[in-house]
Order: structure tokens, then sequence, then C-alpha cells
């Protein structure tokens, strides 16, 4: 997804997650990943709040006259209008489906592993790249999805932006908490 976040929110997130990385005393690449993982989520969470319900599929078709533009099968036929909305209704939350990476587990020791989320036909729709082993010089985590809808719905709603602002109101939350402790601690001693 090219161009998809926002540079301004993503330096507000860089910058706020080097202030905790700085004011939390574990090792960094798991505390990378853990920060990701709840990313990951909160954009997860985002996708599948904008997914149309059964109801709204159906509602939407019957407003049309079920004239609806129809997709084709495999095999290049044209779908009936049954089919059409068979599959939209399974496709509901397809687009949020691409944020999971079923194979990704998170660990508190770090790891370099790749995971991919698939589609029902067995398609790479995203991947999660976790480069946070102990001692890695540079951990990171790169969170994709292969999903021309995403970058659309995203440049739309700004749902990855959001995640990013959540994410950083809470990391600058604990940085603030972790402030006040310091400072009672000087001010008591």
């Amino acid at each position: 997804m090219e161009n998809a976040v926002d540079t301004r929110e993503l330096r507000a997130f860089n910058k706020a997650l080097a202030q905790y990385l700085r004011w939390n005393k574990r090792e960094q690449g798991p505390l990378i990943e853990a920060r990701a993982a709840r990313l990951r989520f909160a954009i997860n969470r985002g996708f599948r709040a904008i997914a149309p319900t059964k109801e709204r599929i159906e509602q939407e078709a019957a407003a049309l006259g079920y004239r609806i533009k129809r997709g084709r099968n495999r095999d290049g036929t044209r779908r009936t209008v049954g089919q059409e909305l068979a599959a939209r209704r399974k496709s509901i939350r397809f687009l949020s489906v691409s944020w999971l990476y079923r194979a990704w587990k998170r660990s508190r020791e770090g790891q370099n592993t790749q995971a991919a989320a698939v589609s029902r036909a067995k398609e790479r729709i995203g991947q999660a790249i976790v480069r946070t082993a102990k001692g890695q010089s540079h951990p990171s985590v790169l969170l994709e999805s292969f999903l021309e809808g995403v970058q659309v719905q995203n440049n739309q709603r700004g749902i990855v932006e959001d995640s990013l602002r959540g994410e950083v109101a809470d990391i600058k939350a604990y940085v603030r908490r972790k402030q006040l402790e310091k400072l009672r601690a000087l001010t008591r001693g």
C-alpha cells in the first residue's frame, strides 16, 4: 500500500515509540513486536467496523431492483443475482481479514519470521515481516495488505491513521505515567 498512511501520523507514532522504548526497561524487539500486534488489531477492528451487514447488502440490492453489477465466476461465466449476493455476503469481512496473520504469534523473546494472511482461495492477501529477535540491531515489523480495497477505503476513511493516533495516545499515557512515577520517587527520596 504505497502512500497509504499520512507521513505526519507515522512520524508521530515513531517519535512516541522512541519515547516508549526509552522509558521501558525491557528488550526493544519484543516491545516493538507487541506494539505492532496492538496496531494490527486496531487496524483489523477499523476495517471490520466498515463492513456492511448481510441485511444492508440485501437492502441495497432490493433498492436497485436487483439490478446489481455482477461479477464473474472462476470459469468466466456471469454470476446470477443470487450468486452475486451470496458472494458479497461471504466477503463481508474480506478487507479486515487481510490484517490477520494466522502464523504470527507474538513472542516475549522476539523472533525473525514472516507470516501471511491468505484468502479462501489460498492467495496471499497480506503479510507481516517480523525482525525482533534479541540482539537485532534495528528491530522492525512490517505490516502489509495487498488488497486494492484496503487502500481505497483507508484513503476515504483514514482507518490506519486513526489506529496510529490511538496507539500514540496510549504510548503517551504510558510515558506520562512513568514520568510521574519517577518524579514521585525523586521527591520522596
